[in-house]
């Protein structure tokens, strides 16, 4: 309990204390200007600026905010500041369309915690009100911690059940049902993976972490964000989620790289994975995207698992032949082996010449070389590893071999 005698952590009650006690509507914010909780008691008037404030619980973004928000947390005690006014028009007076305020900052030591704002409807609150709002800033300190250790207690959680549904849990329903997820939706992960270089640290990570679940629970309510390891992941889900809406997560990802670039100063590159229609796949879309980061520039635009069809399932192949050298083709391991001990290019002569159809002008300007050099080349691809382009099924494991070795 306070001194007020109110639970620590709950903000609204102590919102409606200091009203009663300073005298005026009363908002509390974070630092972030989300409005964390309100006073109701009736009577007391408020304008458009707290009405709109309370309805989307964050404070409009008005012109004079950046200097207000200044001054409130350069001062050490309680500011007042005037009614927020209309642009000057030319030839017309301003006019008045908010009322005034006194505010408070909330620290805890000298680290800010968020602010105090009641309104001063008559111009009336004093020194004794000033003085009751600095004390009570004291006290929101302890229910802003208390409340903020209970959200991230809760995020931590979900974070956990995320986690075990991007890495295949067995028991995947169970763990959607516990983050209230819809059985009958559909879902796609979305990855984030921050080049953050000598200079990265966990700091960093997790500022990253607060903007990806800023920028994505903006775009939909309820979206779920987890760090594993160095990428961020979020899961995006709905009834039907159609192309339409998969263009719309893609443009939002790609205005959070940018975002990240200018307010991080890092390189962010950004993958969608595939859409999928169970809990127990979710995995899969996260496997996806996971693959698609492989094929993003570090400083380029957002790629889709949608859009990267055929390279994705190169990629998929690529790691089979891995795990399972047998299926490699042996004769294209003799070619890239040759070329890494000789400095040939045997390997690269095939898969451009098997990558235009074997059209032999085409690879020729594509390799820069004369037809007859290529057929040379060609020739002692022959000779040297008895290659018979002729035969499919050979041609066919020998290109799918040089092509995931590239």
């Amino acid at each position: 309990m306070t001194s007020l005698g109110l639970p620590v952590g709950d903000l609204f009650a102590l919102a409606n204390a200091i009203a009663a006690m300073v005298g005026g509507a009363t908002a509390i914010e974070d630092v972030q200007t989300r409005v964390l909780a309100y006073s109701t008691l009736p009577d007391q008037p408020i304008d458009d600026t707290r009405r709109d404030g309370i309805l989307g619980r964050q404070v409009p973004d008005l012109p004079d905010n950046a200097e207000a928000y200044a001054s409130l947390f350069r001062a050490r005690g309680a500011v007042r500041l005037p009614g927020a006014m209309t642009p000057n028009l030319p030839g017309e007076p301003a006019v008045p369309v908010g009322l005034a305020r006194l505010a408070v900052a909330v620290r805890a030591g000298t680290e800010p915690l968020g602010s105090i704002w009641v309104v001063d409807a008559t111009g009336e609150l004093d020194a004794a009100a000033a003085a009751e709002l600095e004390r009570a800033a004291d006290i929101a300190a302890l229910h802003i911690l208390r409340a903020r250790s209970a959200a991230d207690l809760a995020r931590a959680q979900r974070a956990v059940l995320l986690r075990r549904l991007l890495d295949g849990d067995t028991d995947a329903r169970l763990v959607a049902a516990q983050l209230g997820l819809d059985p009958g939706s559909q879902y796609v992960a979305l990855a984030f993976q921050p080049q953050f270089g000598p200079a990265g640290d966990e700091l960093r990570m997790n500022r990253l972490v607060d903007l990806v679940a800023m920028a994505c629970e903006a775009h939909q309510s309820g979206t779920e964000c987890v760090a594993i390891g160095t990428t961020v992941y979020a899961l995006f889900f709905g009834q039907q989620l159609n192309d339409a809406q998969l263009v719309s997560i893609e443009a939002m990802a790609a205005r959070l790289v940018a975002r990240a670039t200018i307010a991080m100063r890092i390189a962010l590159r950004a993958s969608v994975g595939s859409r999928v229609s169970r809990v127990d796949t979710i995995a899969r879309s996260r496997r996806d995207a996971d693959l698609v980061l492989l094929l993003t520039d570090p400083a380029g635009p957002v790629v889709s698992a949608r859009n990267v069809g055929s390279r994705l399932s190169l990629l998929e192949l690529g790691q089979v032949l891995r795990d399972t050298p047998r299926l490699f083709s042996s004769q294209a391991r003799a070619v890239l082996d040759l070329d890494e001990r000789s400095g040939t290019e045997y390997a690269l002569t095939l898969l451009t010449y098997l990558d235009c159809g074997r059209d032999s002008a085409r690879t020729a300007g594509l390799l820069s070389v004369h037809q007859n050099t290529l057929r040379y080349r060609l020739r002692r691809v022959r000779d040297l590893f008895t290659i018979d382009l002729d035969n499919a099924d050979d041609t066919l494991t020998l290109w799918l071999s040089l092509r995931v070795a590239d």
